[in-house]
C-alpha cells in the first residue's frame, strides 16, 4: 500500500512541477508560447490533469480555466496522498 501511495504522490508532484514550468515558459515567451516547442511539450505532459479539470468544470466556466482546475486537482491529490502516507506510516529506512 505504501508503494502505491508513494508512486502516486511522485506523479502528482511531477504534474505540479510541470504546471509551474508551463506558467514560467508562458511568462518568459512574451505571448508567443504556442509556437514554443518546450511549452508544447510541457502542455502535453500536463494534459491528463487539464482534461480532468475540464471534465470537472461547470458548464459556464469554459476551457480557459481548465489548466488552473487541473493544477488545483493535482494539488488536492498531492495533499490527500501526503495525508495517506502519514496515516499509513510510510517511511523508507534511512
Amino acid at each position: 500500500m505504501c508503494s502505491a501511495v508513494v508512486a502516486l504522490k511522485a506523479v502528482a508532484e511531477m504534474a505540479l512541477l510541470f504546471y509551474m514550468a508551463q506558467y514560467a515558459v508562458r511568462l518568459l515567451s512574451f505571448g508567443r508560447h504556442e509556437g514554443n516547442p518546450v511549452y508544447r511539450g510541457i502542455r502535453f505532459l500536463t494534459s491528463p490533469f487539464t482534461r480532468a479539470g475540464c471534465r470537472l468544470a461547470p458548464a459556464g466556466l469554459g476551457r480557459r480555466h481548465a489548466a488552473l482546475l487541473g493544477f488545483l486537482l493535482g494539488l488536492a491529490l498531492w495533499t490527500a496522498l501526503v495525508l495517506a502516507k502519514r496515516q499509513f506510516h510510510c517511511a523508507f529506512p534511512a
